[in-house]
This record gives C-alpha cells, sequence and structure tokens, in this order.
C-alpha cells in the first residue's frame, strides 16, 4: 500500500528521544506534507515497529498478569525498573506521533477545507496524550510540540486533572468540527474517511476517560459519561478504532510491533498464560482459553506460570494424569499464533469495551439503560472480537451464545464487568493496566521472586516512572512535575485519577 511507504518517509526523519530541544524541531517542513499523511503517519506509529511492541509485552501485559516467563517480562513481573522498556512510549510518542499531529494542527487549522483532517488530528492526539498521562501522570501538553513554531524548548508539565478536563472539551470540539460539505479524509488508514465511525470513536474515548475519573471526580464522570452515550458511541465491531499492517519483520516499520516483539529471539515460544489469567479462564468456562493460548501436548491442560516466574525457574517435568512425561521446556501453555502475525491489526479501543463500560454506567445509574443487557453484548463483541487476527479459527455462533446464556450480571457487577473487560481487552496491557488501577480488577496473586530482583518488594508500580533524561532536558519542569511526586521519581506514587 502507497501511504505506508510515504509514512516510512516521514517516520525516518523523526528521531526517537526524550530531548524535547531536539523532537521540536522544523518538522520535515510540515507545511510540504499533506495533512492526511502526517495524520497516517501519526496513527501508524501508534503501534508500528518493535519497539512499540516492548513497553506492552514487556511491562504492561506482565503488570496485569495476563502472560509471564521470558527474561524481558522482569519489568513488568517483577517490578525490575528497565529505562530502555520504560522510555519507549515517551520517547516513540512525543518524538513521531505528537510531532506529527502538532504540526498539522497548526499548518490547517485556520483552513476550512481541511476542518475533517483538524478534527480527526485533534481525536488521535486526545488519545494517544491519554496514553501518556495515564503511565506516567503528569506530563508535558499545552505546550509540547510548539518548539519549531513557539520556541517552546522546555515545555511546562501539565497536571493530569488538568489534561483531563482539556480532553474532553478537545472531544466534544472535533466531534462537533467534522464537516460533510467539505473535502472527506483521504489516505485514512483509521476509519477510511467515515466520518460517522470518527465521530463514534471520540464519543467511546469520551466514555472510557470519563470513567477513568469515577473515583476521584464521579460528578464530572457522570457528566462526560451521559454526553458521550447521547452523542453516539460505537455500535458494532466494525467501529473498532484498529490499525493495519503488513508482514513485515524489523527493523521494518510497517509490521505490527507487539508481534514483532513476540517473534524477537522466538519469545513467543516463552511468553505463558499466568495462573491469574488461565485459571480465570477455565473457571467461567471461556472458549477463548484455546483461542489465546496454546498447548505443545495433550496432557497439560493449558498449564500455566506462577506470575514472577521466568520458565525455567521451576524447573521439572510435567507428568499427566496418565503418566505420560512433558518436559519443562515444553510443559507450559503460550501465547498463539495469530498474536504474533506480523501483518496483523493492533486493536487500540473497541465496541466490547464501550459495551462493558456502558453496563458499568448503568450499574451505577448514570444512564438510564439495562446493564445486563450491555454487558452481554460486550461479551459477543468480545469473541467476535478475535477473528481480526490472522489464522484464528472463529468461535461458533453456538458457542458464543452458550457463554452468554451462562453469563448474567451477578450481584457482584462491577467485579463482573471489570473482569470480563480484563479478558476482552487482551492483549492491549496498556488499556487493562488503566482499567485495573481504576477498578482493582484482576485482583492480582502475589508474585514468585526467586532470586529477590523485585524493586518495590512485590508491590505493583502505580505508574511508569520519568525518562532519566527528563532531568537534563526539561530541568525546571521535570523537578516541578517530581516534587509533586514527593520529591523523587517514585512509581509506587498513584496517578490523580487512581483513588
Amino acid at each position: 500500500m502507497k501511504i505506508y511507504h510515504y509514512c516510512l518517509m516521514i517516520i525516518l526523519s523523526s528521531s526517537c528521544t526524550t530531548n524535547f530541544g531536539v523532537i521540536n524541531t522544523d518538522p520535515v517542513n510540515g507545511s510540504s506534507i499533506a495533512a492526511g499523511e502526517q495524520l497516517a503517519a501519526a496513527a501508524y506509529l501508534l503501534d508500528g515497529g518493535r519497539e512499540m511492541g516492548y513497553p506492552n509485552l514487556y511491562i504492561f501485559q506482565p503488570m496485569v498478569q495476563y502472560v509471564g516467563g521470558t527474561y524481558g517480562m522482569r519489568a513488568g513481573g517483577k517490578y525490575v525498573r528497565d529505562e530502555f522498556y520504560n522510555g519507549l512510549m515517551w520517547s516513540d510518542y512525543y518524538g513521531r506521533c505528537i510531532k506529527q499531529l502538532a504540526d498539522l494542527l497548526q499548518q490547517h487549522q485556520e483552513d476550512s477545507t481541511q476542518v475533517n483532517y483538524v478534527a480527526a488530528a485533534r481525536i488521535l492526539k486526545v488519545y494517544i496524550f491519554s496514553l501518556l498521562t495515564d503511565a506516567y501522570g503528569d506530563i508535558p501538553y499545552s505546550q509540547a510540540g510548539l518548539a519549531y513554531y513557539e520556541k517552546i524548548y522546555t515545555p511546562v508539565y501539565d497536571q493530569q486533572a488538568d489534561i483531563y478536563r482539556d480532553f474532553f472539551k478537545e472531544l466534544t470540539a472535533a466531534v462537533q468540527q467534522f464537516d460533510d460539505r467539505q473535502p472527506v479524509i483521504t489516505n485514512d488508514i483509521v476509519y477510511n474517511g467515515n466520518l460517522t465511525k470518527w465521530k463514534r470513536m471520540a464519543r467511546s474515548l469520551q466514555l472510557r476517560l470519563a470513567m477513568r475519573l469515577s473515583g476521584v471526580d464521579p460528578v464530572l464522570a457522570r457528566t462526560q459519561v451521559a454526553a458521550a452515550f447521547a452523542g453516539g458511541v460505537m455500535q458494532r465491531n466494525d467501529d473498532n478504532f484498529v490499525m493495519i499492517h503488513e508482514d513485515y519483520n524489523y527493523p521494518d516499520l510497517r509490521g505490527n510491533g507487539y508481534a514483532q516483539a513476540l517473534r524477537e529471539e522466538e519469545a513467543y515460544r516463552y511468553t505463558i498464560g499466568t495462573t491469574t489469567f488461565v485459571n480465570y479462564l477455565k473457571q467461567e468456562n471461556d472458549p477463548r482459553l484455546g483461542k489465546i493460548f496454546v498447548n505443545t501436548d495433550s496432557v497439560t491442560k493449558y498449564l500455566p506460570i506462577n506470575p514472577g516466574l521466568y520458565w525455567w525457574e521451576d524447573w521439572k517435568d510435567f507428568v499427566g494424569e496418565n503418566g505420560e512425561v512433558v518436559g519443562q521446556a515444553n510443559k507450559y501453555c503460550h501465547i498463539s499464533a495469530p498474536f504474533y502475525q506480523q501483518g496483523g491489526s493492533w486493536l487500540h479501543m473497541g465496541y466490547a469495551e464501550t459495551e462493558l463500560l456502558l453496563a458499568e454506567a448503568a450499574v451505577r445509574g448514570w444512564i438510564g439503560e439495562d446493564a445486563n443487557v450491555h454487558y452481554q453484548a460486550g461479551l459477543r463483541a468480545a469473541m467476535h472480537q478475535l477473528e481480526m487476527y490472522p489464522g484464528m479459527v472463529p468461535l461458533s455462533d453456538q458457542e458464543i451464545e452458550n457463554f452468554v446464556a451462562t453469563h448474567t450480571l451477578p450481584a457482584n457487577a462491577m467485579e463482573a464487568i471489570s473482569m470480563q473487560k480484563w479478558v476482552a481487552l487482551f492483549p492491549n496491557g496498556y488499556e487493562a493496566y488503566a482499567n485495573m488501577r481504576r477498578t482493582g480488577y484482576p485482583v492480582l496473586n502475589p508474585i514468585m521472586d526467586v532470586n529477590g530482583e523485585s524493586e518495590t518488594g512485590g508491590h505493583i508500580p502505580k505508574r511508569l516512572f520519568y525518562p532519566a533524561a527528563e532531568a537534563l532536558s526539561n530541568p525546571v519542569h521535570y523537578q516541578a512535575a517530581i516534587e509533586r511526586l514527593g520529591g523523587r521519581n517514585d512509581w509506587l506514587q498513584p496517578v490523580w485519577w487512581d483513588k
């Protein structure tokens, strides 16, 4: 596809650095680049290339106890600080995605013929900043990406409460800004120029972010949830915010970054389902267990690994009920092949998540809807959602309906919704980590730290620590943010909404 090759020209001209003085320079002569190309590049760079697969695979997925086993997963599975993995979101999102979007908005915000590109860019910008602030807390926001235009080389770290309030303003304004009378978005690798789907994505994102505030500011949360629902959220799986990719190995950025990370040194062979995740799927008789993970034999019955363990630490063979022996190296269930196809798509946000958020909103009384209807719609959508992965054998309609029929919303509704959302989000560890901090689900198992490597005493981090380079490149504003954390770059301090 022509778009990918053009995007690479933009990508290669953008450095990967935590230094705002470098990334906020002339954005590749932006006036000569079409708005659609910059919008596509910003979207595409969210998850293209192995470096953007690392944070999910090695920090966030182990943190929520989806998977464990590999050495790299010590960062999120044992809570060991890793400067490289920790800083990739910061350097790539600021240095690539935000840089493109900030330039697009500066170049075209006054051009009425480009209004649809501007509206879409505003939505995508909110999404990217939401990933950053949910991971790190207070971050450069209002002044980020403006060095070339306004000579702001050391942007202030805005407080998360202020960032969130601006998110809602931006999403509302962007939806209203779309204009069917103006040229449609071409080269649109998100929604192929469909403005209705862009609007639904914006409202669904508004719903997600509003629910994030349920503990810290329930009044604002309820208002924004109601507004998002009234405005029109995702209605089906083809509204999903999905990024497409092509089958290319690292270092080609056209390949799915998560898949590239899994393929590096065959990490997929030791990306093992944890006891927390696998046992929950077994407990619920969930047919997705056999879609997400595979056995290498017929006797281990999806043997999971304890959170925190490397695959070699519990060194003993598995002996089946029939006496069959499975060797240590092959005894655990590992992630299934459809998830490590480099041409596979990546789901950022979907209809299943939206329906489960609406179920929660209904339980809270924030919308006048039947919570169980939304809950079961979310379950169906989540099961069909697996069909997007290359080579995935779909669940039958009967399998899906059997599962849904046995899963009506119970008395402990919040727990049920949160746990099913945890399953539905796989393999998106970014959002699963945020939702876990907000809801308290899943309840994690204690990690097994054989050699005492954990740097938190086994306590799960509440945020990512700021990249070390920020102390040198933006010292004044970095230090102000650090003071708000209690005087040190503490990853055990919660972000603002985590109450």
